[in-house]
C-alpha cells in the first residue's frame, strides 16, 4: 500500500465540519470564522434608520420642490407675490424643522441599531451615516444662516 492513503471516515462522527457539537455551542453560533453570519436577523432599529433616512430624504425632495413651485410666482410676476413667497417660505422652513427632528429620531434608532449584539448592522450603519448626514447639513445651514444674520 502506499503511504499517502486517504484517512479513512470515522463512522461515529456523521456531522460535517459546520455542525459538529463537540464544539460545545449550538449549530448557529459554533464557527469562529464569520460562517454564523448567515443566520443573524438584521436589527429592527437599524431597519427602522435606514426607513427613516429615506422618509426624510424623500421629504426633503419634496419640500424644496413644493417651495420652487409656489415661488415660481415671483418669477412670473404676479401681484401677489409676497403672500406666496412668505408662505412657501414658511412652509419650507416648518418642514425643515419638522424633518430635521425625525432625522434625529434616526440617528438615534440606528445607534440603537448599532449596540445590538448578533445582529446585522448593514440597515443601520446606513442609517446613521445618513441621518447623520442630513443633521450636519443643517446644523451648517443653520450656522450659515446665523452667521450672515449677523453680518447685516
Amino acid at each position: 500500500m502506499d503511504d499517502y492513503s486517504p484517512p479513512q471516515k470515522d463512522p461515529s462522527s456523521s456531522h460535517s465540519h459546520g455542525s459538529s457539537p463537540d464544539w460545545g455551542m449550538p449549530p448557529g453560533q459554533q464557527t469562529l470564522y464569520g460562517d454564523s453570519k448567515r443566520d443573524l436577523k438584521h436589527s429592527g432599529p437599524g431597519i427602522a434608520s435606514f426607513v427613516i433616512a429615506m422618509i426624510t430624504v424623500a421629504g426633503y425632495i419634496i419640500a424644496f420642490v413644493f417651495v420652487g413651485v409656489r415661488s415660481s410666482s415671483v418669477v412670473s410676476g404676479s401681484d401677489s407675490f409676497i403672500a406666496d413667497y412668505a408662505e412657501a417660505i414658511f412652509y419650507l422652513g416648518m418642514s425643515v424643522l419638522i424633518l430635521a427632528a425625525v432625522n434625529v429620531i434616526g440617528a438615534v434608532t440606528g445607534i440603537i441599531g448599532l449596540t445590538l449584539r448578533r445582529r446585522r448592522k448593514v440597515f443601520a450603519i446606513i442609517g446613521t451615516i445618513i441621518n447623520g448626514v442630513i443633521l450636519l447639513l443643517f446644523m451648517l445651514l443653520i450656522a450659515t444662516v446665523l452667521v450672515n444674520a449677523g453680518s447685516a
